[in-house]
């Protein structure tokens, strides 16, 4: 077991902040209450969201609340740079994945495990479940540029993470739908095994509300072990000594020769420049008024959030406007607008340096360490130029008619709008003599309009009927331009004028400025509608008894024209057990079992599949992916390097069988929540093996089915009485998911995909990784095996296994290891997740301890193969060779893996081996916050115009347990591999208050 510092946290919390989590009101410590708790304890409402009212916090599910709320008033005094951050661990089922501390980069959420095989990067965007603000469904961005690349790390463009547009200050409640019975009316929006619905703070009414949150504070920069030369050389010494040749000892890397070079041999304090102590701010305010008949809400804020490495940063400044007005009783009018502006300092590594321009200089020389001769590089790089932008709009129009006492009409226009900027410069003097310039715009669009008629009516107090209708219309479009050259006539030139006019403008700054053949454009578009129509009916008898159904069909563009259609039905049930058997039990306060079964289609995310066959401007060649003209002449080809998309392609979709329990006892100071759920989905689409003589490298079919079966649990618990001083309330919750590949299209039992190092097998996990067992070296030849009939010794792809070669465990047998040798182990995401939280309250003071783990997972630890497979990994000109100023840093224990001989062409080091899979298990202490409330005190004057004055102290990832030898367990890849580049999640430290009059 590893310690891992992280942080040192301590913070104030107030006993008015939300603390607790799903415990009824009645049963909260004295002074405290539920704050913005909305819950949806109906399976009422859909696409629309009704106007939005104060939550009457008396009347909360608290077993609604636990299964799938988030108390945003809790979370919005930590430093979160985004809102998958704030949501780690806080609902049982939902995952989130942070490879990279990166201030503002690409996080993955998955709810209840991964829908389909991770094969690419690309796949991450189409599994992330849908995120609806105030009733509009956020639009994301597009995987499709990752068409046009030749690396797949980044998404070209800004590559920023959307969702870091929202402030949290901003939102009443956040809750995670997972069970189909609430949310299969949102359609295939919810195929991603649910739905997280925002409802932003509503205006006050009757009044006026300032509100005012800060936050500053500091990112301390971690403690490195650093290397140099000598460590390096010592390092590889070994090797040399034993297996060298008299070539391996004349081809010795120039720059581990020579001992007396400073640069390399120097003292290794690169870290001085690379890491840094940094500030993190942030200032929220907003201003609410108005009466019943028309009230506003406006606000406004600006955060900063800095990496402690490569001098990363996010900046975002974000606006938002609500109005609400009753210009007669039967009819509300509400609007809303929200605007976002994300400003992102990228890091400046080699490799995403050299993916973008597509262009490698000789790498013999790696960056020194010596931070004399390493400030000699950045200056040079402070020449080039990054800018990375992201603007975000989100708003609706909602009119809302209330017809009698039964029936309600509800009107809905909303869109969504996201746009990228990238523009880059690379001066010649970081490539050998050439410069470089590219330009990125691209961006999302949705409009939606959607429209409810509801029918609610209850009788003789026993019976309450529910009917429901609604239509909804989406539209999407996603397009970019990408622009680069290569050459300038010099480094003063940044710009990429290609549309300039040489007779109004200078000679340099005309299209002559780069030279058309080495300017490339690409451009793409795709459009998409979706149009639904659904009916629900929900019944409860004497709050006892309920049940509800609704069918829905959805029809999309990007469906193929003889299956435009698909229909989906879904079914619940409950049964309060409390309210029908046990009345009289007074230790019971609640006991409910539920269960429902629901369908919800799963859209094509690509209009391609809508089209069948197809022509494409694609003249690709092996080193660049995409080239649309021939000696400069436009022309159309068949998408080869994209796959075969044929005729009858059909709808995948979802199922989900959920059964549950709510439990609470002791007048709810003990709540429990129980679901078991098994999620299955069907006839998905997959690149399968195609006829070579066609020219494709795959074809694209129906028939990948994947099933996800598991628990979620949360429990919540007040472990002092009612009334007492001192109170301490913990929770925990639970997820256990595992996933079984359970089909393939045309009936195959197995398939290789992910570039040759993924197999997929029906009956086995789709996250195992595929490697071969590794059982020690041989250290003389005559330990190699030999093959009884042939008498050849043991071979690896045909190449004899020699002294200094791995002991590969022969699976079948033929003395002869290949893939068919490989296993499938380990699993890339855990088989158990979620949080620990903990709530202590005395008098004015509360302290919340949040501990985040993940267990039963594996991490292929791809940084140390690195490092280890020196001998293939040095000066070629390809990925594999660069490296970057942390490679002069210790990332684990060289010491623990077997010294083979790293020139054998076996390749002994390579990463596809049980040799580095490690336990990537982990426990974090990731929050501690200490609240003070000043209004809660003796001594304030209850006359004091402030409502509510709270200062606190927060400290974020205090430290992490975790066997894994390399660096931190979460910052592994979207495939489990640990590569090194993802920067650390850093230790934060603020000082904040928040204030209301």
């Amino acid at each position: 077991m590893r310690f891992i510092v992280n942080a040192v946290a301590v913070t104030l919390i107030s006993m008015t902040a939300g603390i607790n989590q799903g415990i009824c009101c009645s049963s909260f410590p004295a002074g405290f209450t539920a704050i913005s708790a909305t819950v949806r304890t109906d399976t009422s409402s859909t696409d629309t969201v009704q106007s939005k009212t104060p939550v009457d916090t008396n009347h909360v599910d608290p077993h609604a609340f636990i299964r799938n709320g988030v108390l945003p008033e809790k979370l919005s005094i930590y430093p979160f740079s985004s809102f998958q951050q704030a949501l780690k661990g806080k609902v049982a089922g939902l995952y989130i994945q942070e490879p990279s501390g990166e201030p503002g980069s690409e996080m993955g959420m998955f709810i209840r495990g991964m829908p389909f095989p991770f094969t690419q990067h690309k796949d991450i965007y189409d599994a992330q479940p849908t995120v609806i603000v105030d009733g509009v469904p956020l639009i994301m961005d597009h995987p499709f540029a990752f068409n046009i690349q030749q690396y797949d790390f980044n998404r070209i463009g800004p590559a920023t993470n959307i969702l870091a547009a929202i402030d949290l200050n901003n939102i009443a409640s956040i809750t995670v739908l997972k069970d189909f019975a609430d949310a299969a009316v949102y359609g295939p929006r919810a195929a991603n095994g649910g739905v997280i619905l925002i409802k932003t703070k509503a205006p006050v009414i009757g009044g006026r509300k300032i509100s005012f949150n800060t936050y500053f504070g500091f990112v301390q920069r971690p403690r490195i072990y650093t290397t140099n030369g000598r460590y390096e050389n010592s390092f590889r010494q070994p090797f040399y000594e034993e297996y060298a040749t008299t070539d391996d000892k004349l081809n010795y890397p120039l720059y581990l020769r020579d001992s007396t070079n400073n640069a390399y041999y120097g003292p290794s304090d690169w870290t001085d420049l690379y890491y840094k102590n940094a500030f993190v701010r942030a200032a929220s305010a907003s201003l609410s008024s108005g009466t019943d008949r028309a009230n506003f809400r406006f606000s406004a804020g600006n955060q900063q959030t800095n990496n402690t490495a490569d001098n990363t940063r996010l900046d975002r400044y974000n606006a938002m406007f609500e109005i609400n007005m009753l210009p007669v009783t039967w009819l509300t009018i509400s609007s809303m607008i929200s605007a976002a502006r994300l400003e992102r300092k990228r890091n400046t590594t080699l490799r995403d340096r050299y993916a973008e321009v597509q262009y490698l200089p000789d790498l013999s020389y790696p960056l020194p360490p010596n931070k004399h001769y390493y400030s000699q590089y950045l200056k040079e790089y402070d020449e080039s130029i990054d800018q990375n932008l992201s603007n975000v709009i989100t708003g609706y129009f909602r009119l809302n008619f209330k017809f009698a006492s039964d029936f309600n009409f509800s009107s809905n226009f909303g869109f969504d709008y996201n746009e990228g900027l990238r523009d880059i410069f690379y001066p010649s003097t970081l490539m050998e003599t050439v410069n470089y310039v590219s330009n990125y715009y691209g961006y999302n669009q949705r409009i939606i309009f959607d429209n409810t008629l509801t029918f609610h009516h209850s009788w003789q107090q026993k019976h309450d009927l529910t009917l429901e209708a609604g239509e909804v219309f989406q539209a999407d479009a996603n397009k970019y331009n990408y622009t680069y050259a290569y050459k300038g006539p010099n480094d003063l030139i940044k710009v990429n004028m290609l549309h300039s006019d040489p007779s109004k403008t200078a000679e340099y700054l005309s299209s002559k400025a780069f030279d058309r053949a080495l300017i490339n454009m690409f451009l793409d578009k795709q459009q998409h509608h979706l149009l639904s129509f659904y009916g629900r009916l929900a019944y409860r008898y004497k709050e006892r008894l309920d049940f509800s159904v609704l069918l829905r069909a959805d029809g999309s563009s990007s469906a193929q024209p003889d299956n435009w259609w698909s229909f989906s039905p879904t079914f619940s049930a409950g049964w309060d057990l409390k309210n029908a058997l046990l009345q009289d039990k007074a230790a019971v306060s609640a006991f409910r079992i539920h269960a429902s079964w629901g369908r919800v289609a799963r859209l094509f995310t690509d209009d391609r599949f809508g089209e069948g066959p197809q022509y494409i401007s694609d003249l690709s060649f092996s080193n660049n992916p995409v080239k649309f003209s021939y000696d400069a002449f436009p022309a159309l080809s068949r998408p080869y390097n994209l796959g075969y998309v044929g005729y009858g392609l059909q709808w995948p979709y979802t199922d989900q069988l959920d059964v549950g329990l709510d439990l609470g006892l002791l007048d709810n100071r003990l709540n429990a929540v129980l679901d078991l759920y098994n999620k299955t989905d069907h006839n998905m689409l997959l690149g399968v093996p195609f006829a070579a003589e066609y020219g494709y490298n795959m074809a694209y079919k129906n028939g990948l089915q994947v099933r996800n079966r598991g628990v979620d649990l949360s429990l919540r618990a007040m472990v002092f009485p009612e009334g007492h001083r001192f109170q301490w309330i913990p929770g925990v919750n639970i997820n256990y998911n595992n996933n079984t590949l359970q089909a393939l299209p045309d009936g195959l039992d197995e398939l290789i995909v992910g570039s040759g190092t993924q197999m997929l097998k029906t009956g086995h996990a789709i996250d195992q990784y595929w490697v071969l067992q590794n059982q020690g070296i041989y250290t003389d030849d005559a330990e190699v095996p030999l093959n009884p009939e042939t008498h050849k010794p043991m071979s690896y792809r045909n190449i004899p296994l020699r002294k200094g070669d791995p002991k590969w465990v022969d699976m079948n047998g033929d003395y002869n290891i290949d893939d068919h040798d490989k296993v499938l182990k380990g699993h890339m995401l855990p088989a158990v997740s979620g949080e620990f939280d903990n709530d202590f309250f005395y008098g004015p003071f509360s302290l919340n301890l949040s501990f985040y783990y993940a267990l039963g997972r594996r991490i292929l630890n791809q940084e140390m193969s690195n490092h280890m497979d020196f001998a293939n990994r040095e000066g070629k000109i390809d990925m594999d060779a660069v490296k970057e100023i942390t490679f002069w840093q210790k990332a684990g224990d060289e010491t623990k893996y077997p010294r083979y001989n790293p020139w054998s062409t076996v390749i002994p080091y390579q990463p596809d081996q049980d040799l580095f899979l490690e336990n990537g298990s982990f426990l974090k202490l990731r929050n501690i916050s200490l609240q003070y409330d000043l209004t809660a005190t003796k001594w304030w004057h209850k006359s004091s115009p402030i409502n509510k004055l709270v200062v606190y102290l927060t400290v974020s990832n205090l430290f992490t347990l975790t066997p894994y030898s390399g660096g931190d367990p979460e910052l592994a890849g979207f495939n489990g591999y640990d590569t090194g580049y993802g920067l650390p999640i850093p230790r934060t430290y603020t000082l904040g208050a928040k204030l209301d009059l």
